[in-house]
């Protein structure tokens, strides 16, 4: 892309919002997504660094403008199948002195809208086959199987039912039903194996439902989201003539199931209040979708041509891109091996420098850097996360990871415990503080050579049957023998 048309369509980027209903639109929210390369100590000749992410595309319950992107992108590419369109981040260190970081970001502005619909099957109007939409979304794609065992099964769910609203609410009902919600998924992720496990994640739970769907003809697709209070999420979405893209979300609909899908009475309650979410039917999530949220993909398999590397790419899904990703949509060559790189958004807070944004990558990208041992350089943002966000979850767990490195075990144990109680707004972090803090506290006590409390904290994360990331494995590992210094304390 030559400099005009790159200053085109970044100028088009800045300029132009993407109007996507008419009806009135929530209250404007800014946001920012942050891309960083930390702890870079060395970099051979030739070193680059190529990120793809995506950007909020158009999609029908926001208004999105993007205000800035720096630094300037070599492409801003589009994929017509999906619509969806895809930053291309180029760094390349230069022959002066290194930098220990380098950051990557695009700011944007956001209106949302909560989507309603209450469809009548009588007013269900017949499908134009011969749409475009029709036969893109009724195929089959990677992931998205529509023969063979997942059409069997789609088939025996809806028996004799023809109505497509009706046999959509069949297929809701049975994943609902018949799947079980495994955080961070269950092996393949593709529609065939799911079906099979009857386990899996959000993303796997959507790509189920839309399999099934376009396998009896009716046009699906997934959304990918990340929550204003932080986490990605996918849901599907069905399109039914005279209402058009209907949402249909499952794993949060299993949240008002009996047993509220590992969730306690209270979470689900904080939950759906905040949201305005009514309590009793689960299935208020086929047809309504709740903001507070920003779209950041509709639909998988996202194929540009990259002008970097001169051919095309596709990924199956980005969450939004960068090294969240499938396969990850980043390449970096020449590097340290140990250098930290991620992405992240921040909403409702304004970065003002490259200092802020460092000690934000340090407390938002901990796990990583506790994985090549750099402990050290996590405490500052732990006790600047605690100081703004004294009740956060992640953040009292991460400085408990960083005293257990320090040999501090009583503060660690201390931090710990006080994560238990802390607030979660991430799933993942609530699994951290009732199953993972038990394991950790294990951990001390074996450093402190109290065997037997010990062992009660591992039994006690056996006994609770929730393996998220490996944490009943991880238990009974140290069941059998004390853990020690030398041994791992993350993932």
């Amino acid at each position: 892309m030559d400099a005009m048309k790159k200053q085109m369509v970044l100028l088009g980027l800045v300029v132009v919002m993407f109007l996507l209903s008419t009806a009135a639109l929530a209250g404007e929210q800014s946001g920012t997504f942050w891309y960083a390369l930390d702890h870079m100590t060395s970099a051979e000749a030739g070193a680059e660094a190529v990120i793809w992410v995506t950007l909020p595309p158009v999609w029908h319950g926001q208004e999105v403008e993007i205000t800035s992107i720096v630094p300037e992108p070599v492409a801003v590419l589009e994929d017509k199948n999906t619509g969806n369109r895809v930053i291309e981040w180029v760094y390349h260190p230069g022959e002066e002195e290194l930098p220990q970081n380098q950051f990557f970001h695009y700011d944007f502005t956001l209106k949302q809208k909560d989507i309603s619909f209450d469809v009548d099957p009588e007013k269900v109007q017949a499908y134009d086959r011969n749409s475009a939409d029709f036969m893109k979304y009724t195929k089959g794609e990677t992931w998205i199987q529509t023969d063979g065992k997942v059409l069997d099964a789609a088939r025996e769910i809806i028996g004799t039912e023809t109505n497509p609203w009706l046999q959509t609410r069949a297929l809701f009902d049975w994943c609902m039903q018949s799947m079980t919600f495994v955080p961070g998924g269950f092996g393949d992720r593709d529609a065939i194996s799911t079906l099979a496990s009857r386990k899996g994640d959000c993303g796997q739970y959507g790509r189920l439902l839309v399999a099934f769907c376009r396998s009896i003809g009716i046009p699906s697709r997934t959304v990918t989201n990340e929550w204003i209070s932080g986490g990605s999420h996918v849901f599907a979405e069905v399109m039914m003539p005279g209402y058009g893209w209907v949402p249909a979300d499952i794993s949060l609909a299993q949240m008002l199931l009996p047993g509220g899908a590992g969730f306690t009475q209270e979470e689900i309650d904080t939950f759906m209040n905040e949201r305005d979410v009514p309590q009793g039917d689960p299935y208020w999530f086929l047809g309504h979708l709740f903001s507070r949220r920003v779209i950041t993909a509709v639909g998988n398999n996202i194929t540009i041509e990259s002008p970097t590397l001169g051919k095309q790419i596709s990924f199956k899904s980005m969450r939004p891109g960068g090294n969240k990703a499938h396969p990850k949509a980043f390449r970096l060559e020449g590097f340290n091996d140990d250098m930290i790189h991620g992405g992240f958004f921040v909403f409702g807070q304004d970065i003002k420098t490259d200092e802020d944004a460092h000690r934000m990558a340090h407390m938002r990208l901990a796990n990583s850097f506790f994985k090549v041992g750099l402990y050290d350089v996590v405490e500052e943002g732990c006790r600047q996360s605690l100081d703004d966000y004294s009740d956060g979850v992640q953040s009292w767990i991460n400085m408990g990871k960083v005293y257990m490195h320090k040999g501090e075990y009583y503060k660690a144990e201390a931090t710990f415990k006080r994560a238990m109680k802390g607030h979660a707004a991430k799933r993942n972090e609530k699994l951290e503080a009732v199953v993972w803090t038990h394991n950790y506290l294990g951990n001390c006590y074996d450093l402190l050579d109290h065997r037997d409390m010990a062992l009660k904290e591992y039994q006690l994360v056996v006994d609770m049957d929730n393996n998220y990331r490996g944490a009943v494995e991880y238990a009974r590992k140290y069941l059998e023998k004390p853990f020690t210094k030398k041994a791992p304390t993350t993932r």
